[in-house]
């Protein structure tokens, strides 16, 4: 195995300088850069990543922490966190956690521990990781390089936050249900103490009031926030409206707004397995835009994030944290925009169960 000792012999120069040219870290005349590079090049010399990270105290990696890489909600944030850490010179380390409180833990703890050099965590996913957020505010306390995407704590000042404003955006997906005709309107979110549930759960029961319609508590159901969360609590509903003794064509709900794509694409599932037709017999929206949603059928009417945006900027903010700017810790919100699409239409008079 080539050494650093060998790309300085046949260079003609001292280790030292050797170094200096690898690591850009001083001056050095552009012949002897010349002579090194060429020495590197014959040699076939990689410099070792462990022992440089032990001299600089870098390891030029960050961590993306996400609790479930299948929604593509998550994918293309990732994008957006890739490219720009790869403009910096840095590594992207992708931790899926499935939600699961202690696997959190263990991504975060990579940072006090030398092995990333900063992470970005998203929601936690349907959990209440209430000990895991604790160790955030840790990390924030003692300025730790990292950056949340969602206000995951409900405060600021523990760190950047980029965050999309999905109160607004709930706000128009529910109005857009109204205005279609729907008075009787179902939710399926997550749990009511997670910020982003409480948020989108409090935009939904505002729409319903600023149309002089009570909230039915009925009509609101906690999911897990998958495809397959979607899917059976879609079913369950469903089984429990049928089932009702007090059913009529007042109280049986003609929409569904879900409190992301992919809860929203197993709601449209379980209809279809039950016979019923979307929007004709039933309307649903989804939040988030993710691109499936603009292929299932029918196309699904959601709230889109800028997904991309998010990645990006919180990489931007995460970089200038890291490189010790002396930024100042910000709150960015980005807009949100209600995209139509055949899931929803015009209520139709007849119900659909």
């Amino acid at each position: 195995m080539t050494t650093i000792y060998d790309v300085a012999k046949i260079a003609g120069v001292s280790v030292s300088t050797v170094s200096r040219v690898l690591n850009d870290s001083g001056p050095v005349s552009d012949e002897t850069r010349k002579k090194v590079e060429e020495a590197v090049a014959a040699v076939g010399y990689r410099p070792n990543p462990s022992a440089r990270s032990l001299r600089t105290q870098k390891t030029d990696l960050i961590a993306l922490i996400v609790p479930d890489i299948i929604n593509e909600y998550f994918s293309v944030i990732s994008r957006g966190v890739q490219d720009v850490v790869e403009q910096h010179g840095y590594h992207m380390l992708l931790c899926n956690t499935d939600g699961n409180e202690n696997a959190e833990i263990d991504y975060m703890q990579m940072l006090e521990n030398g092995r990333v050099d900063g992470f970005i965590i998203t929601p936690p996913g349907p959990n209440l990781n209430q000990n895991a957020d604790d160790y955030l505010r840790s990390l924030g306390r003692a300025d730790k390089p990292f950056v949340m995407i969602g206000d995951r704590l409900g405060e600021t000042g523990v760190c950047d936050i980029v965050t999309a404003d999905t109160s607004v955006g709930t706000r128009e997906a529910m109005m857009h249900l109204l205005e279609s005709g729907h008075s009787m309107i179902a939710y399926l979110g997550g749990p009511e103490a997670k910020s982003v549930a409480t948020n989108r759960l409090k935009a939904y029961k505002q729409g319903l009031s600023r149309r002089g319609l009570s909230v039915n508590k009925e009509l609101i159901y906690e999911t897990d926030l998958s495809l397959q969360g979607g899917y059976e609590t879609a079913r369950r509903m469903i089984d429990q409206w049928r089932s009702s003794p007090s059913k009529s064509a007042g109280n049986i709900p003609t929409a569904i707004f879900a409190v992301n794509d992919m809860v929203a694409i197993g709601v449209i599932m379980a209809l279809r397995d039950y016979g019923l037709r979307v929007p004709e017999d039933v309307a649903v929206v989804g939040f988030d835009d993710v691109p499936l949603a603009s292929f299932i059928q029918p196309r699904l009417t959601t709230v889109a994030q800028p997904k991309y945006d998010l990645g990006r900027l919180a990489a931007e903010r995460l970089m200038l944290q890291i490189a010790d700017t002396g930024e100042p810790k910000r709150k960015i919100i980005l807009p949100t925009r209600l995209v139509v699409r055949e899931s929803t239409q015009p209520r139709q008079d007849v119900p659909f169960l």
